[in-house]
């Protein structure tokens, strides 16, 4: 036979072999979720919400414009709401009600700091 007929042969053979094991091997499975993991999680929430409350009365130390100071109190609002959610999740003992607690908790922390972020930018002049 052909050096090159002897090659495709091996090739096809290999990619058969890929694809069989690619079929055959299934899922990767997601990593378990425990409850230890969730309360390490509001630990470091807990930390974020005092950096976003130092920060939130850093901003209101400073004289701002009517604009920015009611973008201040919704971020104010936002930063309560999730420290309520937190609290909430830190009493529960369900993982689905604990994870969804912390996800909303960190979309609330994103919102504040967008807000805080958006309150104290120095407009440019010129």
């Amino acid at each position: 036979m052909k050096l090159r007929v002897i090659i495709w042969i091996i090739v096809g053979i290999i990619a058969v072999a890929g694809v069989l094991f690619l079929l055959l091997s299934g899922k990767t499975q997601q990593k378990k979720v425990t409850i230890n993991d969730l309360r390490f999680q509001i630990q470091r929430d807990e930390e974020k919400i005092n950096e976003l409350t130092a920060q939130l009365a850093q901003a209101r130390a400073v004289p701002l414009p009517p604009n920015n100071a009611q973008l201040v109190n919704e971020a104010e609002t936002n930063l309560n709401e999730a420290h309520t959610l937190l609290e909430t999740a830190k009493q529960s003992e369900n993982l689905r009600d604990i994870e969804a607690n912390l996800k909303e908790v960190h979309l609330r922390m994103t919102k504040c700091r967008r807000l805080l972020r958006a309150a104290t930018r120095r407009k440019s002049t010129g």
